[in-house]
């Protein structure tokens, strides 16, 4: 649902997906980011971070799913956008996200935990406990 919803457009942004993320010798390369996903699904305490780019003027430049090794998934967008607020807001009644922050050019971290954490401490617009904190 987040992924039709934010990027229509998104082709993916990598040739391939060696799993597990950055083996030197991966048990498998999928070519697909569903084929991947399908893996991640199984495999909940696998951590990989998979991006697409979007081809509209009317999304975000990418879209993004976080597969962290608690079994948790971390979404994001990046690229310019005229409201932070508004678009964390819609991010979080899409997915019914619990915690989500605004960062530039870096991962999330790799759990749930520490991702609460960071959304706690920001001095940003962040989402907390479903709710928008300004």
């Amino acid at each position: 649902m987040f992924l039709d919803s934010v990027g229509k457009s998104r082709i993916q942004a990598a040739a391939d997906y060696p799993y597990p993320e950055f083996a030197d010798e991966p048990e498998i390369i999928y070519k697909t980011p569903s084929e991947l996903i399908a893996r991640l699904e199984k495999d909940c305490d696998s951590s990989y971070s998979v991006y697409w780019d979007c081809q509209s003027v009317n999304e975000p430049e990418q879209v993004m799913l976080f597969f962290t090794s608690d079994g948790r998934m971390i979404v994001g967008i990046g690229g310019p956008k005229s409201s932070i607020e508004s678009e964390l807001q819609r991010i979080s009644m899409l997915v019914d996200g619990e915690y989500g922050y605004v960062t530039s050019g870096s991962c999330p971290p790799d759990s749930f935990d520490e991702f609460a954490e960071i959304a706690a401490a920001s001095t940003l617009p962040c989402v907390i406990e479903g709710r928008l904190r300004s």
